[in-house]
């Protein structure tokens, strides 16, 4: 089958297209387990149902990696989110069928290949080691057993035995790998020139007639989301009240036995002079060690430490600061010197040079930072909640499965739900599908206010993990359709866009119509430049990933065609940040991949095999999806 497969392989320009799509198909994660389950229909592969619980844990950890890779960048506005939901479902799909061809092909998970997975878990270990008594408890939190635990965890042991056969057998040729290496390594030289917006502005005019014309045009721009209010019953197991007093013995002993939690180890301050021999050979060794030994007879006859470090010693970093090391503690420096630092007292000098891998050391002790404890009673509170937390995790779970049954049974009410747990009934403000502040911050509260069931059923929803031992469930108090706003109330902002694209509109126009004058050869850019007194930029051989003039029209330029006559191939085009850019391409120089040292082609190999396996595997989802039975219903959550 695998050479069937290989025999499709695309060209050079789908491999590194591949690579990219590839990146949202991703293997099983063991994170995915760690979350209880609630068995709803999302879609059906092959008669086996993905469920709801299964989406929203998929779209959350997607969501969850979106705004940790664009951190401060993030703006729920900005992402797709209706195809951010599509692709998460697509992702499950393809998952499902890896692992129903993986058991068609008998393969299978051994017990030792299982109990190594389950004990490389670190929420499983306790002081580095397996703890059977924290597995069963961690799962029990989750709501799942170890029998449900272990069967999913085989399924997902086989499926990666298929992906790893695959993706880890491509092998490509060396021609390929030429081809490959060419395009990736190539360097091109253009020249552009920037047709500034402020060319244009006085000939763009905006009337009455125009602006209304414009707002009539592009209702979608204008138009205030769909927006809801919500809501809640907030069950967190940080709040619950439990029922039990803690022993002050049980306090003690807690506290010693998380001692290095709370204890601030021993640090010293240190010095430094670092003389490193110019190689290995022992000539150099030896030089380096009588070096040294002069350094520390100078010292001796009472030069300054700081002056002499700044002056022989070959540590960059510290040498600027004088041989400063600042202050540390075990298990920072390396192994000899740390045990010359921690064997010192304070005020005393390495009488002889300390060697380790970097050279030969002279070390002086300049102070010691003693080990420092956190009083028991600053942290009183934290050690009863962790002793606590057992009797309020089975408050929570017991009182979770309540309001859950409560919920359900009561769809029309939150009332019933309250009274019998004694919570209180809260309520956000608006917020739209993209989300909103406060409750409506998490993607899971939104997602749960959008769906047909609470939005358009008027039900509650089922309990939303908003985070660890912490639910809500919800329901709509009010709800308003997108609309549109009368042109009076929003004429600024109306004013704006109209004004950007009519300057965008005329500014494309104009510089199209010199796009043509140079394809036709009836002008230059230099000639262009002139007329206009712009300056005319000229880049020199850059790689695809230069940032400079910009990302963006280095992309350009590495879209456009080879000449096949040694003649400059233009283009033109509106950048984001404004202006219009007319582009030459002058050079292009593919990647020699003669001039790779051995390591490096090495590499690009293993590269180029990735790359193929991740295209292979592409080929194989896509010839199961082909002749499988995949139902996604209406009611599924998109």
């Amino acid at each position: 089958m695998l050479q069937a497969i290989h025999d499709r392989v695309m060209g050079i320009v789908g491999w590194f297209i591949l690579a990219i799509l590839f990146i949202a198909f991703a293997f099983f994660g063991l994170n995915s387990y760690m979350k209880s389950s609630v068995e709803n229909y999302a879609a059906k592969v092959n008669d086996v149902e993905i469920s709801d619980a299964q989406f929203r844990r998929a779209y959350d950890q997607q969501q969850a990696r979106i705004r940790q890779a664009l951190g401060d960048n993030y703006k729920p506005e900005l992402i797709d989110d209706a195809q951010l939901r599509k692709d998460t479902l697509t992702k499950l799909v393809n998952e499902e069928l890896i692992l129903q061809e993986a058991m068609s092909d008998k393969l299978a998970a051994s017990d030792s290949a299982l109990t190594a997975q389950i004990a490389s878990v670190e929420q499983f270990r306790k002081d580095g080691v397996f703890s059977r008594e924290r597995y069963t408890d961690t799962l029990h939190y989750q709501g799942m057993t170890p029998e449900s635990f272990e069967w999913r965890l085989r399924r997902e042991i086989i499926a990666n035995e298929l992906k790893s056969g695959i993706l880890l057998t491509a092998s490509g040729t060396e021609q390929e790998l030429r081809r490959a290496y060419a395009l990736q390594a190539q360097l091109r030289r253009f020249n552009y020139l920037v047709i500034p917006e402020s060319s244009v502005e006085k000939e763009v005019s905006l009337d009455d007639g125009k602006l209304n014309e414009f707002y009539q045009a592009h209702p979608d721009m204008f138009r205030t989301p769909e927006r809801v209010r919500v809501r809640y019953l907030d069950l967190d197991a940080a709040k619950l009240a439990v029922d039990r007093t803690v022993d002050e013995e049980q306090i003690k002993a807690l506290y010693a036995e998380h001692r290095d939690k709370y204890v601030t180890p021993e640090q010293r301050h240190a010095r430094h002079i670092l003389i490193t021999p110019k190689s290995d050979a022992e000539a150099d060794v030896a030089a380096a060690r009588k070096k040294a030994e002069a350094v520390i007879k100078r010292l001796d006859k009472g030069e300054d430490f700081a002056t002499v470090a700044k002056e022989v010693s070959d540590d960059p970093v510290s040498a600027k600061e004088g041989g400063d090391l600042g202050t540390f503690g075990k298990g920072v420096m390396v192994p000899e010197v740390e045990q010359a630092v921690f064997g010192m007292k304070v005020g005393e000098r390495s009488s002889q040079p300390v060697r380790s891998s970097f050279g030969f050391h002279i070390i002086e002790l300049l102070g010691i930072v003693p080990e420092k404890a956190t009083p028991i009673e600053q942290v009183r509170k934290e050690l009863v909640d962790e002793l606590l937390h057992g009797e309020r995790n089975d408050q929570f779970y017991e009182q979770q499965d309540t309001l859950a049954n409560l919920a359900f049974e009561q769809p029309d009410s939150l009332q019933g739900a309250a009274a019998a747990l004694g919570l209180t009934i809260q309520e956000s403000g608006w917020f739209s599908r993209s989300g909103g502040s406060g409750i409506a911050d998490n993607p899971k509260v939104v997602a749960a206010a959008f769906s047909d069931d609470v939005l358009k059923n008027g039900n509650n929803s089922s309990p939303v993990e908003v985070g660890d031992d912490h639910v809500v469930v919800l329901r709509v108090a009010d709800h308003q359709d997108a609309a549109l706003p009368p042109l009076d109330e929003i004429r600024d902002k109306v004013t704006a866009a109209a004004h950007k694209d009519a300057l965008e509109h005329l500014l494309r126009s104009k510089g199209d119509s010199l796009l043509a004058a140079l394809n036709s050869g009836k002008s230059t850019l230099d000639s262009i430049a002139q007329d206009r007194k712009l300056e005319l930029g000229h880049s020199i051989l850059l790689p695809r990933t230069a940032t400079q003039p910009s990302a963006f029209v280095v992309k350009k330029a590495f879209a456009l065609p080879r000449s096949a006559s040694n003649k400059p191939v233009f283009d033109g085009f509106l950048q984001p940040d404004g202006g219009y850019v007319l582009l030459s391409l002058e050079e292009v120089q593919d990647g020699n991949f003669d001039k790779l040292p051995e390591s490096s082609r090495k590499q690009a190999l293993r590269s180029l095999n990735d790359l193929l396996g991740l295209n292979d595997m592409q080929i194989l989802i896509s010839e199961l999806r082909s002749r499988a039975e995949i139902h996604i219903p209406e009611a599924a959550p998109q």
